[in-house]
């Protein structure tokens, strides 16, 4: 009697182990398609997160770059600006044009300005002053008259 039972629990113990390691081996698989799935997952996500950290990165250094490329081009265009204003000046413009082009500066300036018929010029008592201030009378009466008529 002995012996038959430990047949029968052997035999129990073979019945019950049998069929547990099928059912694992198909949740197993199950398992490793999902585990491998969501490791492709992360590889993606992680190599999309890099990209576009690097895609910033470069944003960043090419940012920089056109910083120094604006203030050098803004430091060639105030050097520029300075160039022109000392071309411009009167002085310089005086000096050509007394030296290379044999000019001379008059003593005497007479200036005309042409007074529209319709319109009466505003009379203001001329002084006995300087040319740059008889100058400026004139064109204020001018821009007086040229608002008048527009």
């Amino acid at each position: 009697m002995l012996v038959h039972k430990k047949q029968e629990l052997h035999v129990y113990e073979q019945e019950a182990a049998s069929p547990a390691p099928k059912i694992v081996q198909k949740a197993d698989k199950r398992l490793r398609v999902k585990c491998l799935t969501l490791v492709i997952i992360a590889v993606v996500m992680a190599a999309i997160t890099t990209m576009q950290s690097a895609a910033i990165v470069q944003a960043g250094y090419d940012l920089v770059k056109i910083k120094g490329q604006v203030a050098k081009i803004e430091k060639e265009n105030e050097l520029l600006r300075l160039d022109i204003a000392r071309l411009k000046s009167p002085q310089r413009i005086e000096e050509i044009a007394v030296k290379e082009l044999g000019m001379v500066v008059p003593k005497n300036a007479y200036y005309a300005s042409a007074i529209p018929a319709n319109t009466q010029p505003q009379s203001e008592p001329v002084k006995n002053t300087g040319v740059t201030e008889q100058i400026l009378s004139a064109i204020k009466v001018n821009k007086a008259e040229a608002s008048k008529g527009r």
